[in-house]
């Protein structure tokens, strides 16, 4: 019997996907045409952000995490992305694939990214060039969401939830939707010269009391941060800060620092929840039942460099994201 159940919960899942992955293929290609159907309804309530994380967060209790051998806060498990990577601003309905949400951000205080002017005018292109029904498009294609290729980038991998491990001297995230993994060193070791660039960039973790800190370099900046062209240059640093601050939440915080394309650094906060504890990724439904394999880390078929996806996107007219710069 457990297996039957097993299968079939198997088979549900997959189901899913693919009914995720056609509802996005369809809205890139029919947007018009699906505007009443697909996962998200014009009518569908705005989802909370960081503005409603800080709210609660500023009345939780004063908590004490639970210690490994070592004395470091236990933060080991299954967590759930519980915000959104469809857009980090404030958003109202896209598309059937992005419903609307408040803003991520948490700092600059009214939720907009301090994006320089050239960057600005950057992102506002590849928004321009979507294909998606956003106001002021121009009709043509240019980049499509790298993240359709399967990639991905720091901080947006915790969208999906990752399975936090850790060892001596090292933490280990492995991540949600791709075959991924994130070896994070807890000591001072140099990191690679500039010229070196990766999709993940190069982090390097340390304690600051109960307080994870995990800062990355060496990104490649082909990467955005949303599916409507934020993005980041190769010259950014990234600071996450992981806190236990209920027993099955994390306070995560990201600082965003890139002279290159901003004019100050700026902030994300979300709560990332504990799996199979009822509430979910989305710490929505409080009263939902516990999910056993929700703490289990299932390998997903998406593959870096799919060729179906990137021959789907080249005959829609798409192209590879390059990265940007001032001085291209």
């Amino acid at each position: 019997m457990a297996q039957i159940t097993s299968h079939r919960r198997t088979i549900r899942t997959f189901a899913l996907c693919l009914l995720q992955c056609f509802a996005l293929c369809a809205a890139l290609m029919f947007p018009a045409a699906l505007g009443a159907q697909g996962m998200f309804a014009r009518d569908t309530p705005k989802g909370a952000g960081a503005k409603t994380w800080l709210e609660r967060k500023a009345k939780l209790p004063a908590f004490t995490p639970p210690r490994l051998a070592d004395g470091k806060p236990n933060l080991q498990g299954r967590w759930g992305g519980s915000w959104s990577g469809d857009i980090i601003e404030e958003t109202e309905y896209i598309d059937v694939t992005t419903p609307p949400f408040e803003s991520w951000i948490s700092d600059p205080a009214d939720g907009r990214i301090p994006y320089q002017p050239w960057a600005l005018a950057e992102r506002d292109s590849h928004r321009a060039n979507l294909a998606r029904g956003w106001p002021g498009e121009t009709g043509n294609r240019l980049f499509m969401d790298p993240q359709t290729f399967c990639l991905k980038n720091v901080p947006r991998y915790s969208q999906r939830g990752f399975e936090l491990v850790q060892t001596p001297g090292y933490v280990v995230q492995m991540l949600g939707w791709g075959h991924y993994h994130r070896r994070i060193p807890m000591d001072a070791r140099a990191r690679p010269g500039s010229t070196a660039k990766f999709w993940m960039g190069v982090p390097r973790g340390r304690w600051d009391g109960d307080t994870l800190i995990v800062e990355s370099t060496n990104f490649n900046g082909k990467m955005w941060l949303d599916s409507v062209g934020n993005f980041y240059t190769e010259n950014a640093r990234i600071t996450e800060r992981f806190r236990l601050v209920e027993a099955n939440t994390i306070d995560y915080e990201v600082t965003i620092d890139d002279p290159a394309a901003f004019t100050r650094p700026w902030k994300m906060n979300a709560a990332i929840r504990r799996q199979g504890m009822g509430g979910g990724g989305g710490g929505g439904n409080a009263n939902a039942k516990p999910d056993p394999y929700a703490v289990e880390s299932w390998e997903h078929a998406c593959h870096e460099g799919n060729f179906n996806h990137i021959k789907g996107a080249q005959d829609l007219g798409f192209k590879w994201f390059p990265g940007a710069s001032p001085n291209p």
